[in-house]
């Protein structure tokens, strides 16, 4: 095949245009009878954007962690509020309440404070568990520390991680 070879058919060929290439043609041909040279553009691609651009920041560590435990039973034991309220309410009250009462400069979020929540309640669901494992055991001289105590291995040989210390 040469240079000047034809391919049958491709002449009848007709191609929908969309607005975008209606615009951009209308835009060339404007350009072109004032006399501007118009170049294809190269290599240009469009920003992604992603919801609020939210970096992501540092651990909780385990003082803000009790912090955050803290403002979960103070806003949701509340007397006059209690229940009755909506999840935005309660979350924006549990953000207020930890911003009031943490000592780090590290800035969080109410979506934050609510996934660390889930995320303590999660584990502490699974050590309840241990403990009531122990429990029902029921063995005969051991105290209530000895079985609180024993938790924690019990902990490990279930879930195979360990069980952070006090602060």
């Amino acid at each position: 095949m040469g240079d000047d070879a034809h391919v049958a058919g491709l002449d009848d060929l007709s191609l929908p245009m969309t607005q975008e290439t209606l615009i951009n043609h209308d835009l060339t041909f404007q350009a072109e009878q004032l006399g501007v040279q118009v170049q294809p553009s190269q290599g240009v691609e469009r920003r992604r954007t992603t919801k609020g651009l939210a970096k992501r920041t540092k651990n909780f560590d385990p003082k803000e962690d009790l912090i955050v435990c803290s403002a979960w039973l103070n806003v949701s034991k509340d007397p006059i509020n209690g229940a009755n309220q909506s999840r935005g309410t309660f979350w924006r009250r549990v953000h207020a309440y930890f911003e009031k009462n943490k000592k780090t400069t590290a800035v969080r979020t109410e979506s934050s404070l609510m996934h660390r929540w889930l995320t303590i309640q999660y584990q502490v669901n699974k050590f309840c568990a241990c403990h009531e494992s122990i429990e029902r055991r029921n063995e005969s001289g051991k105290t209530i520390q000895d079985k609180v105590c024993f938790a924690p291995f019990l902990y490990l040989v279930y879930f195979k991680t360990y069980i952070h210390g006090p602060i």
